[in-house]
């Protein structure tokens, strides 16, 4: 079986809410297996005018394109993705206030039943896996920042207070992509073993809160939902200086006599971009105006559910 929670928060210093999130199974029964698992952070990029719509338009349409079998898995993840950057830069181009709109995410389907996680990265949203108490980050930031941290070349606590930080070198919704081109998203098969427990956040969870935080809470002999409010609440006392998303999905299986520890990842292609002369979008929320009161979203979205397979 798999259990999930979710929630995305407005924190402490921002009007309105330009994150979303993706948090449900898919229980069509078209679906070969059941507990089976749709995650998503999904988080407007501010700045600009729009975020929030561009991440509404994201959400939709990958709920949408993932409701029933089109093919496998990892490429359904890749084309819905793909489908939805195309579908927001067609909606940029009927208003010129929204040009300039897009989103950063990551979306995953976990699969109980055949122990397989598949996701789909774009930005510097984050997916981490707790295996066996310790909390490994699976995604790759697409940013200056992150890249140096990643390379070993900055450590957690210079990257969270880095001034650059929220500078990133991929979005979703700014130029048109076709399904082949991996140069936007990063596409990874991996394993998803029992008692397993996902993390999907924004940044503005992995940027008021360390891997050591977020790993004691996860530790926690709590439910799922629990845990998604204390570390929503944990960050804001931090600071809650942006959005705050966090989605959690859990493989409740029976655990295997040998427990794996380590992590065995497909990856299509991830190219770590060259830092100079690179184009970048600045996730800093835009200051809140009338035409951004209008597409405000609701701050305090909550969904848990429980699945027996």
């Amino acid at each position: 079986m798999i259990a999930i929670a979710g929630q995305t928060d407005v924190g402490q210093r921002r009007k309105d809410n330009q994150d979303t999130l993706i948090c449900q199974l898919l229980d069509s029964p078209k679906w070969p297996s059941k507990g089976m698992a749709l995650v998503a952070a999904i988080d407007g990029v501010g700045g600009y005018m729009g975020g929030d719509i561009a991440a509404k338009i994201a959400k939709e349409y990958i709920e949408q394109y993932m409701a029933e079998p089109k093919g496998d898995i990892e490429s359904m993840l890749r084309e819905a993705v793909v489908h939805a950057n195309n579908q927001i830069f067609e909606a940029s181009k009927q208003d010129l206030k929204l040009s300039q709109m897009c989103c950063v995410l990551t979306a995953a389907v976990a699969d109980a039943n055949t122990q397989k996680l598949y996701f789909v990265h774009v930005g510097d949203t984050r997916l981490y896996c707790l295996r066996n108490g310790e909390l490994n980050k699976l995604s790759k930031d697409h940013s200056i920042v992150g890249i140096r941290e990643d390379a070993n070349e900055l450590t957690e606590e210079e990257a969270m207070n880095h001034p650059r930080r929220n500078e990133i070198l991929r979005e979703v919704g700014s130029v048109m992509h076709q399904i082949d081109d991996t140069d936007f998203y990063d596409s990874v098969e991996t394993d998803f073993l029992p008692n397993d427990l996902l993390l999907l956040c924004s940044d503005g969870l992995s940027d008021m809160l360390t891997q050591a935080q977020m790993a004691a809470v996860l530790r926690k002999n709590t439910s799922l939902q629990k845990k998604v409010e204390e570390l929503i609440d944990l960050a804001n006392r931090q600071g809650g200086k942006d959005n705050i998303t966090v989605v959690l999905a859990q493989n409740n299986a029976p655990e295997p006599a040998v427990k794996p520890s380590h992590f065995s990842k497909k990856t299509q292609e991830v190219r770590t971009e060259q830092i100079q002369n690179v184009p970048v979008q600045e996730t800093v929320i835009a200051q809140n105006t009338e035409e951004s009161k209008k597409v405000k979203q609701d701050s305090s979205y909550k969904c848990n559910f429980l699945m027996v397979s």
